[in-house]
């Protein structure tokens, strides 16, 4: 099914490609023939046009790579979670990228219990462990 995530990928997919692209055409394809077959003055001339037009090229695909890299980080942020249920055991565990300006996990605590009830909640990257129960 197609999805606004799959699109952002995909997009960032493609200015990767862009972006890489045009780089190593310009450093490995274009600069040697302009080195082989042009003079000083007009190897000077051609390479400031093709900079001046694939530098924009490549610079706009630097800038939806980070915006489509900001919106990947926003999509994983909200799939990155797990909880776990057994008989006598319910466990969240999570990216938690939803980390307050203080750097107090408190109300993101406090609302992954009001959410998923757990028994346990394992925020691995600031090595939180909260016991509910």
């Amino acid at each position: 099914m197609f999805s606004l995530r799959l699109l952002v990928l995909f997009i960032h997919v493609t200015a990767v490609i862009v972006a890489l692209g045009g780089s190593l055409f310009s450093t490995f394809a274009l600069a040697p023939v302009l080195a082989e077959e042009l003079d000083g003055a007009a190897r000077i001339r051609v390479a400031r046009r093709v900079i001046r037009r694939l530098g924009a090229i490549v610079l706009s695909a630097l800038a939806v790579l980070v915006v489509t890299g900001i919106l990947n980080v926003i999509f994983v942020a909200q799939l990155a979670r797990y909880v776990a249920k057994t008989a006598g055991l319910s466990l969240y565990g999570g990216v938690d990228c939803y980390r307050s300006t203080n750097g107090d996990m408190r109300p993101v605590l406090e609302r992954v219990g009001q959410m998923y009830r757990p028994d346990v909640a394992f925020l691995p990257v600031s090595k939180w462990i909260c016991h509910y129960k």
